[in-house]
C-alpha cells in the first residue's frame, strides 16, 4: 500500500485539534489520528484524521477501536479527500451515531460543524471562516476550539 504525503497545512490543523483535546482532557485522552475504524455499511473502514473516543472505549475482536465509542471526529480536507469528507463520510458518521463531526477546510478557510445525527444525516450545521472559534461546549466534547492559527492551503 502506498499513501500520498499530507500537505503541511493538513497536518498542522490535525496537530492543533489533537493538542486542544490533550490540553482539555490530559495526555491520557483516547484520541487517534489516521487509525482505521470500521463503520456501519459496506466498505466503510475509514481512518479519520482525528477521532476522540469515550474514556471507556475498548477495541473489538479484530483489535480495532469501535465506532460506538466515538464522541468526535474531525476531518481536514485536502484536494484529494474533499469528495469523501463532504460526501459519504457525513452520512456514514451520522449513521454510526457520531455526535460531533467537524470538517476543517484549509482550501476554503472554513470549518463546518455537524451535530445532531439521525439516520444518515446531521440535522445541525454551523459554518464559519477560520478565525472564528468552534464552540463545542454544548456537545460531549465540551470545549472551544480556536481556529485563528489554522493555516490555509
Amino acid at each position: 500500500m502506498f499513501t500520498s504525503p499530507q500537505p503541511d497545512a493538513h497536518w498542522q490543523i490535525i496537530r492543533r485539534i489533537v493538542r486542544a483535546l490533550e490540553d482539555e482532557f490530559g495526555m491520557g485522552v483516547q484520541v487517534t489520528s489516521d487509525v482505521r475504524i470500521d463503520f456501519p455499511g459496506h466498505l466503510n473502514g475509514f481512518a479519520p484524521d482525528v477521532a476522540k473516543l469515550c474514556d471507556s472505549a475498548e477495541k473489538d475482536e479484530k483489535g480495532r477501536w469501535r465506532y460506538q465509542d466515538i464522541e468526535f471526529v474531525a476531518e481536514v480536507v485536502s484536494k484529494n479527500t474533499a469528495a469523501n469528507d463532504y460526501g459519504p463520510k457525513p452520512a456514514t458518521y451520522a449513521t454510526a451515531g457520531v455526535p460531533v463531526y467537524l470538517i476543517a477546510d484549509p482550501c476554503t478557510g472554513k470549518w463546518h460543524l455537524h451535530t445532531l445525527p439521525k439516520d444518515d444525516g446531521y440535522h445541525g450545521l454551523v459554518t464559519f471562516d477560520f478565525g472564528y472559534p468552534v464552540d463545542l461546549t454544548a456537545t460531549v466534547v465540551g470545549l472551544t476550539l480556536e481556529t485563528d492559527d489554522f493555516p490555509r492551503d
